[in-house]
């Protein structure tokens, strides 16, 4: 108690002395005897509950549940403390004998013309076009917009400067470009738009909005002659040349995703055919709180608002949660299948291997503290070991299963 009272006082203002030395009478005066009894408790769970769980051997995962049974001066202290243990494979799927169909995509002629498409509107030059202008199938439409439904506005309907390419017709939004052509700078016009069924927008979907819009700005679009002189400001030999390097760098993302495909349906299967002890909540709610805080990062990095996204798509930040906790759990089987097989298989990654990748990545950084502190940590190491670990496991399931 004496202990709990002194840790009491370094947080209260007792007049005549300084913090965290009045006595346990005069703490008692000021903050009452119960305040003190709480207080003793925190530092009785705090002190015994860890060593418990240490002599017991459990691992454990999220925070225990605790609840006080008999607390009383002059009495034992008497306290429940309910912990979650972390999950554990019952009987692992055999990784030996599942199989995974390997696959195989090319580039296509579609896919060529896409990348040239974007090339070619990377290179297009954007002139202001003269006053009077009417805007054609040509050109840039730069235009505020305003939208609403049965008379009520849109949510993130407003904007000021989208940007509107009158030369292309898969536009944001099926039936916006047509009424824009020729319109002229400062003019406006109301019109109905359907949003498509799949739209990401799930508010919008499938819904007749009523659209209002007003052009800012009018640029006439020149695009490049798609030859060898357009290859040559590219760096490149010719045209051909070109269209070979464009070719080898779409097959190397064709590879990558089939790679990602098949490893991720290798990763599913034995998930699904393995077997586990009961997955609590709050390991599952902390993942899917872990995907939540990569998507929020990922929708940054493009220089997006996270707030806007899920405006966007109709979510708050708890219904995204919820609807990522079947994933979450996948992924937390996925992470215990990876463990045990790593362990079956004996793969292992020795500290000099992760320091070798560690020192890898610190070449990117300018920063000399930074690099001393990322090649220093200790909590990253044993990151970067897991996280290698992972990766030769996954390889050697790919050896194993994919036929």
């Amino acid at each position: 108690m004496e202990r709990a009272a002194k840790h009491v006082s370094e947080h209260v203002d007792i007049a005549g002395f300084r913090k965290g030395h009045a006595t346990y009478g005069v703490v008692k005066e000021k903050v009452g005897e119960q305040a003190i009894l709480e207080e003793a408790a925190e530092i009785i769970i705090h002190d015994t509950l860890p060593d418990v769980i240490m002599k017991e051997a459990l691992k454990v995962s999220g925070r225990p549940e605790v609840s006080v049974e008999k607390m009383a001066p002059g009495n034992p202290f008497v306290y429940t403390a309910i912990v979650e243990l972390m999950p554990h494979i019952i009987k692992l799927a055999d990784h030996r004998k599942l199989t995974v169909k390997k696959k195989s995509r090319e580039v296509e002629e579609k896919d060529m013309e896409l990348a040239l498409k974007d090339l070619a509107r990377m290179q297009t030059k954007e002139t202001r076009a003269m006053s009077g202008h009417t805007a054609t199938a040509e050109d840039l439409v730069v235009a505020g917009t305003h939208m609403a439904k049965a008379g009520v506005p849109v949510e993130g309907g407003d904007g000021k400067g989208w940007r509107i390419y009158l030369n292309e017709t898969d536009t944001y939004v099926p039936g916006m470009r047509e009424p824009l052509l020729g319109m002229k700078e400062g003019e406006e016009k109301s019109f109905e738009v359907l949003f498509p069924e799949g739209h990401y927008q799930k508010h919008l979907a499938g819904q007749k909005v009523q659209m209002n819009v007003k052009v800012n700005e009018i640029f006439n679009l020149v695009l490049p002659t798609m030859d060898d002189e357009f290859a040559k400001q590219l760096g490149q030999e010719s045209f051909a040349v070109l269209k070979d390097k464009i070719k080898e760098n779409l097959q190397k993302e064709k590879d990558e995703e089939v790679q990602a495909e098949e490893e991720r349906a290798m990763l599913e299967l034995l998930a699904k055919e393995t077997s586990y002890s009961e997955i609590g909540e709050s390991l599952i709610e902390e993942e899917a709180d872990k995907m939540a805080h990569e998507l929020e990062h990922a929708v940054e990095r493009q220089g997006g608002v996270f707030t806007d996204y899920l405006n966007a798509i109709g979510k708050t930040p708890k219904t995204l949660r919820d609807g990522m906790k079947s994933q979450a759990e996948l992924r937390v089987k996925v992470a215990l299948v990876l463990q045990k097989v790593a362990d079956e298989e004996k793969i292992d990654v020795s500290d000099e291997e992760a320091k070798a990748e560690i020192q890898k990545q610190a070449e990117y950084y300018k920063d000399a503290e930074a690099k001393k502190k990322l090649v220093e940590s200790v909590p990253y190491l044993a990151y970067t070991k897991g996280r290698m670990r992972n990766t030769k496991t996954t390889e050697k399931l790919r050896e194993l299963m994919l036929k």
